[in-house]
């Protein structure tokens, strides 16, 4: 099969590769799309490494095929003798992680900080094998191209459950603060929408999003926008410039969610007081939980919300280092990869 494989910093190259063997709990999927995520970003930059529940180092060359890619949805082609809820032909994702559902998150609901937790990935490759447990399945006739947004809905799903509030400001325009905006608006709130690129501002207005304002020269307007209410921030972009920015933005008794990774890391300083003296909430929101994913799955399913509009770009697997490249120049926002 062909997959692409990592040789280190911009350098991936499509190849030949074996097609993975499944065990009896497991299920081969061909990859029918895959959406491109700011963490696969990181890994083709060489920012950060992933490693997988069957490959837990992370290594250059073949042992790389797939890279970090997760936002799949594909097709069952072969199922294990022991695999009992799925059959081929049926349309699927997955998680983008194992968890052990024993350890004392897993028992909590969180299997999102599984003791045991290891990434899932390998998404960039014309066929994975996955374990039954962790595959999800669509009804028929979902559109395909409205699927590969499960994992991506779903963390945002699980970002916005942490602001419980009717107004909130959402810092960054890029493909997963436009998610959250989406589904913010969805559940009735107050949307504000935070960015200094001109292009995502446009962007962002021109599919729909009502409050779109500029940090960087209009500050003003901004503060007048925050005080009419009690706003939860998200700060979607990763930084201490982007967190800092955040944090001054919240109001008393208002959750801050750090949602965008830092590399390389940072140390962010702040006055305990801030905190002590307004009863600030500051946590943080990775990957998602069973419950959000099943509700990512009912809204694509049900075509709550025009996640198309997001879609800027469809390439080839062998075209995958254009696209990555295309994104990181700023000439694409949320691109598609289509399997030949």
């Amino acid at each position: 099969m062909k997959a692409a494989v990592f040789y280190g910093k911009s350098n991936i190259r499509i190849e030949e590769v074996p097609v993975p063997k499944i065990s009896d709990d497991e299920v081969l999927v061909k990859n029918l799309r895959i959406g491109i995520c700011p963490t696969d970003l990181r890994y083709y930059l060489g920012l950060r490494g992933e490693s997988t529940y069957d490959n837990p180092r992370f290594t250059i060359g073949e042992d790389t095929y797939g890279l970090s890619g997760h936002e799949i949805v594909g097709e069952i082609v072969e199922i294990g003798r022991k695999v009992d809820s799925f059959e081929k032909g049926d349309l699927v994702t997955h998680e983008t992680f194992t968890y052990c559902g024993e350890c004392r998150y897993c028992r909590k609901g969180l299997i999102n900080l599984c003791e045991k937790k290891l990434d899932i990935a390998r998404g960039y490759a014309e066929y994975i094998r996955v374990p039954q447990k962790f595959v999800h399945k669509f009804k028929k006739g979902t559109d395909v191209k409205l699927a590969v947004f499960a994992e991506p809905l779903s963390v945002v799903i699980h970002a916005i459950k942490k602001i419980p509030l009717e107004d909130i400001a959402i810092v960054g325009a890029g493909p997963m603060g436009l998610l959250m905006a989406m589904y913010s608006d969805y559940k009735g709130k107050n949307v504000l929408l935070l960015e200094t690129r001109e292009d995502r501002r446009k962007f962002a207005e021109r599919i729909g999003i009502q409050k779109v304002m500029d940090p960087i020269n209009e500050p003003g307007r901004i503060n007048s926008e925050v005080s009419s209410g009690i706003f939860g921030v998200v700060s979607t972009v990763g930084g201490k410039n982007a967190i800092d920015y955040a944090l001054s933005l919240s109001a008393s008794s208002a959750p801050v969610v750090i949602f965008g990774g830092t590399y390389p890391p940072e140390v962010l300083t702040y006055d305990p007081n801030n905190i002590h003296y307004t009863e600030k909430v500051i946590t943080g929101a990775t990957d998602h939980t069973t419950s959000d994913m099943d509700e990512s799955i009912i809204l694509i399913e049900e075509r709550k919300l025009p996640l198309h509009n997001i879609i800027t770009g469809e390439y080839y697997l062998s075209q995958l280092k254009q696209a990555f490249d295309n994104i990181i120049s700023g000439r694409e926002m949320k691109v598609q990869i289509k399997f030949e």
